[in-house]
């Protein structure tokens, strides 16, 4: 992948989109900067192209790169420390409007050192009772393939998974969604990079070759006075792994007028570990594992993003750009730690036919 494929897609998708009517087309560039307790650093550029093709015809493009360092998932036996790595992304779904259904096909693909992915997706979506309900569902099936490095062979993991959620305005100033979320995922599962202690010797990992998940959720959007408004998510988790996690979030946001918007969020999390998790294997077991996220922990997130649009736009740049800048702050009671920086730029792209 290169940024000449993501531009020449970019132009087709320009040329495509050029008809009579009015587009809402609308680019995003976007920076982020991690750096955890580990050492790790990741900064990711992404650019999120969005365009009318036909009046009921949308497409979206979007690729990413990510330059790690020191990534903690490296191979401990060549790289102890942990090994630089880089990944790229890119994405490409088109939306088809048939009367008040939506229909959504796309896929994607990534690639970094020692993994790549290819995943397709679909997606329907029906409103209801003029437009207060929108009922949706839709299915992705991704290959997995993981590299046994430092052989060069390649492992191959089955994910696939179905969803379903209805969407409901209960009010003037409340929306309201629940959904749920069935997941299963076969073949290769362990991480080819960790060690786990079975009886005083680091050996890979070995954990079950089949996992099925499921997902629970409701969200609900309140409009406060003054312009401030107020967002709550839970989510609920199980497997067939034992692990069952529980994650709540909450935010506020409000605007201090039309130029600025101001958001700030909290995220409390907490699972169980695997039915196979320990600190140490002793014996011969069947499954042993030092995969971190396969571990009991609570975590909290702390989040605050800013928003800056001006009216009329920045020098050469149109009216309803915005400039976009979030800090979070992730603390864990595993001893991780983790400080994101983001910046963003969101560039709307107005195509009209001359």
């Amino acid at each position: 992948m290169s940024l000449g494929l993501v531009a020449a897609s970019a132009t087709l998708l320009c040329l495509t989109a050029a008809r009579n009517w009015a587009q809402n087309n609308e680019m995003n560039v976007q920076f982020h900067g991690f750096q955890d307790t580990r050492g790790v650093t990741v900064l990711s550029p992404t650019v999120d192209l969005n365009g009318d093709v036909t009046e009921r015809t949308s497409l979206r493009i979007n690729y990413g790169v990510d330059a790690i360092s020191a990534a903690s998932d490296s191979c401990a036996r060549c790289h102890r420390d942990g090994a630089n790595s880089h990944r790229q992304e890119i994405g490409l779904s088109a939306t088809r409007k048939y009367g008040a259904v939506k229909l959504t096909l796309g896929g994607a693909y990534s690639k970094e050192n020692f993994y790549r992915a290819t995943t397709g997706i679909t997606s329907i979506s029906r409103e209801l009772a003029n437009g207060n309900t929108t009922v949706a569902g839709g299915f992705t099936f991704s290959l997995n393939q993981p590299m046994l490095h430092p052989l060069p062979d390649y492992e191959n993991q089955y994910q696939s998974g179905g969803f379903a959620s209805v969407t409901q305005t209960l009010s003037r100033t409340t929306i309201a969604q629940v959904g749920y979320e069935l997941g299963h995922i076969a073949g290769y599962q362990s991480n080819p990079y960790l060690r786990a202690n079975v009886g005083g010797v680091l050996l890979p990992g070995q954990v079950p070759d089949a996992r099925t998940r499921h997902t629970l959720s409701a969200r609900v959007r309140q409009a406060l006075p003054a312009d401030t408004y107020l967002e709550a998510d839970y989510r609920r988790y199980f497997d067939d792994w034992d692990i069952t996690s529980n994650a709540l979030n909450v935010g506020v946001s409000h605007h201090f007028g039309p130029a600025l918007l101001l958001n700030v969020a909290y995220r409390r999390y907490d699972q169980t570990g695997a039915f196979f998790w320990a600190p140490e294997y002793t014996g011969v077991p069947q499954y042993y594992t030092a995969d971190f996220r396969l571990e009991p922990f609570t975590s909290n997130n702390y989040l605050g993003r800013v928003e800056f649009a001006p009216r009329g736009g920045w020098w050469w740049l149109p009216e309803g750009t915005a400039l976009t800048a979030q800090y979070e702050r992730y603390q864990a009671d595993n001893g991780f730690e983790a400080a994101v920086v983001s910046t963003g730029l969101r560039v709307p792209v107005n195509i009209h036919r001359r």
